[in-house]
């Protein structure tokens, strides 16, 4: 073999070995610019996670102010209706009281008291 021969082999194995490194770098590229996009994706992404949860947040804390509201009003009222059963027992008890008193009058007169109206019948 000649020292020409030897030389075009040796740039043939050179240039196939290129062609590879060309190859490899081309493919390392593409992965690089693929894992860019999927990044670039990711931090898309990411970005409108937190948008939902800064807007979760903010739903959050209306509800809860609403519901604090909804407690002291029903506080409110469960004050107001316990007022107003207290008011209705003292009524009763002073119905009664004038039923008695009554029974005892009409007793004391000898008088006998009116029946009581019925109430209609029910169909």
């Amino acid at each position: 073999m000649g020292e020409n021969e030897e030389l075009r082999r040796r740039i043939e194995a050179l240039e196939a070995r290129v062609d590879q490194i060309v190859e490899q770098q081309v493919t390392t590229h593409n992965l690089a610019v693929g894992s860019d996009r999927d990044v670039a994706a990711l931090q898309v992404q990411r970005r409108a996670d937190m948008q939902v949860i800064r807007a979760l947040r903010e739903t959050q804390l209306e509800h809860g102010r609403t519901l604090e509201a909804h407690t002291r009003t029903l506080a409110e009222h469960s004050e107001l209706l316990g007022a107003l059963v207290a008011g209705q027992a003292q009524q009763g008890r002073l119905l009664q009281s004038l039923a008695t008193g009554q029974a005892a009058i009409l007793d004391h007169l000898g008088i006998t008291p009116p029946e009581q109206p019925q109430e209609p019948e029910r169909p």
